[in-house]
């Protein structure tokens, strides 16, 4: 899933999936060995997808121990069964 890369416009895809909650909400997740688990909700798919790349991205950037560097988050999307 993650990978290192020295060049910063090397899309690094990284795996997530995608449920709808229900009542109105949707929720964004991912775990990984080298990013760790996140977990993200937002009124609308997209949202709660912005918040999950943004995450990510913030943690590649700004945590040494990710093992990466510089590398852009394209979401792998799988939706999940849920809500009614």
């Amino acid at each position: 899933m993650a990978r290192k890369s020295k060049n910063r416009d090397t899309p690094m895809k990284v795996s997530c999936t995608l449920k709808n909650l229900g009542n109105g909400r949707w929720q964004a997740r991912h775990s990984g060995s080298s990013l760790g688990t996140a977990e993200l909700s937002g009124s609308s798919r997209e949202e709660a997808l912005t918040k999950l790349r943004d995450e990510l991205q913030y943690r590649i950037e700004l945590c040494p121990c990710s093992g990466v560097s510089g590398d852009t988050v394209v979401l792998q999307v799988q939706e999940e069964g849920g809500g009614p």
